[in-house]
């Protein structure tokens, strides 16, 4: 039995730049706050989930053709990325692959959908946890190969779920949290929802009907006002089949660096990351020194 640990390391790079100030630099003068940070996450997240093995998750592509040509609306109002950040990526990809870590992309799509497809290559005993801002990912809860450890305050605080968890804080099962977000909608991604059809609604319609389906097919039946919501909606909601589900058959592109410590060295002295790497170091020295067993 292996335990695995995924990291949306797009989403968790983001977090880490705006969680330490952009003034951390290095002798150049070039912002590595962003770099620092996620570092220092995997090495907490190595050390408190003793995972067998860990894997870094890239978007290859924010936001993908095809979920734009379904819904052009789909992060359109998304704020660029901010000064500084986006050269930290390919430092940050130096660094884990010097240490010897592997860097996964799906071209063509978002970071997400690489980790669907991981998931779905997955089947007890082994073990997967999805480490992520992204509540899209939750979707991917599969009992009892696959939680997700929600980032709530960097990765010192997480909300883990389960299906036990997922029914708790959404009150829908996770094979049906698509059904729940086409319906509620995420303005974070430009997905304004059905009209009029908030959280608890959408809660109320997924445990009514067993599929979306069945539920505009008896838009009728309800009040109105939200049969004709739903009525004007049947487009929107065909549009989000195609951008709010995660690929799971997308290729995937696996890099896997050759350790080097004498050049993990030679970047750390170079881009102010000394610290961040000894600690890294040492949280990957001691999980390779563990029996390859998964604990939870």
């Amino acid at each position: 039995m292996r335990h695995l640990l995924l990291l949306d390391t797009s989403s968790l790079t983001y977090r880490a730049f705006f969680a330490l100030p952009a003034s951390i630099t290095d002798d150049a003068g070039r912002p590595v706050n962003a770099v620092r940070g996620y570092l220092d996450m995997t090495a907490r997240l190595i050390v408190d989930h003793e995972p067998d093995a860990v894997h870094h998750v890239f978007d290859a592509d924010w936001r993908p053709a095809a979920r734009v040509a379904a819904y052009p609306g789909y992060k359109s109002e998304r704020a660029p990325d901010p000064d500084g950040l986006p050269a930290q990526f390919p430092l940050l990809r130096e660094v884990l692959l010097t240490f010897g870590q592997e860097c996964i992309e799906a071209p063509g799509w978002e970071a997400d959908d690489a980790i669907a497809a991981l998931c779905a290559q997955v089947d007890a005993p082994d073990q997967v946890d999805v480490v992520t801002g992204d509540r899209d990912l939750i979707q991917l809860v599969r009992d009892p190969v696959v939680r997700v450890l929600y980032t709530l305050r960097g990765v010192s605080q997480l909300r883990i779920f389960d299906a036990a968890a997922v029914r708790e804080h959404y009150a829908v099962p996770p094979e049906r949290y698509v059904d729940f977000a086409i319906l509620r909608g995420d303005p974070s991604d430009g997905l304004p929802g059905v009209p009029g059809v908030g959280e608890k609604t959408a809660q109320q319609l997924v445990a009514r009907y067993a599929t979306l389906d069945e539920l505009l097919a008896d838009a009728d039946a309800q009040t109105p006002r939200l049969a004709e919501r739903l009525h004007a909606a049947a487009d929107y909601v065909a549009a989000m089949r195609q951008v709010v589900p995660l690929r799971r058959d997308v290729e995937l592109v696996r890099t896997v660096g050759d350790r080097d410590d004498a050049a993990v060295d030679g970047l750390a002295a170079d881009h102010n990351l000394d610290g961040p790497t000894g600690r890294l170091r040492a949280a990957i020295d001691g999980m390779h020194g563990r029996p390859q067993v998964a604990k939870r």
